[in-house]
């Protein structure tokens, strides 16, 4: 059992590694409100099926709320393909990756290609530092704006951080974000 922790440490510890020094990549950087934006992508880290139709409700809320035409969701689940539970299924707006599309060092190299080159309006990361996966994901993305909350590992990779608020709980810290997008002056 023991044995197994070791190649794990060390492939985040190389993982980390290699993430930091990743070229930057090139990308048109603007900033706007949720009522100008067109598209956006949501990522997160899926652990259960409430947490997956809480994504999506946000996604739904903004769109009718705010007018924006397409909110992507990308999941990364910490499983190998033959694993992946059952509401997860590739639709128009939702999308993951799991285990099985990761290199070695934990870069997503399959099912994600087509939306690290789409230029997506604004790019939120619900849970940051979860998971070196998503990192990549953030570093690579042509999104026009990258928001989150706190980040203590890549705050070079966004254009936004909010700060943390004691005691408040993943919703609570999600709410901040969108809130933020909506009464924001951006443009």
């Amino acid at each position: 059992m023991r044995m197994n922790l070791i190649p794990q440490k060390i492939k985040k510890r190389v993982a980390h590694y290699v993430l930091q020094f990743s070229p930057k990549v090139e990308r048109l950087r603007r900033g706007s409100s949720l009522r100008q934006m067109q598209s956006m992508v949501i990522l997160y880290t899926d652990t259960d099926e409430a947490k997956y139709k809480l994504v999506r409700d946000i996604a739904t809320y903004i769109k009718k709320e705010f007018g924006v035409k397409r909110v992507m969701r990308v999941a990364f689940i910490d499983e190998e393909s033959k694993f992946i539970p059952a509401w997860h299924l590739r639709k128009l707006e939702a999308d993951y990756f799991c285990k099985s599309d990761l290199n070695w060092f934990g870069r997503p190299v399959s099912n994600v290609e087509p939306l690290l080159h789409e230029p997506f309006d604004v790019l939120i990361h619900f849970d940051p530092d979860e998971s070196v996966a998503l990192d990549f994901f953030v570093m690579a993305s042509k999104a026009k704006m990258k928001v989150s909350n706190h980040s203590k590992l890549r705050k070079k990779d966004y254009d936004i951080l909010l700060p943390p608020t004691q005691g408040d709980n993943w919703r609570q810290r999600n709410h901040r974000i969108i809130q933020f997008l909506a009464e924001s002056p951006l443009s």
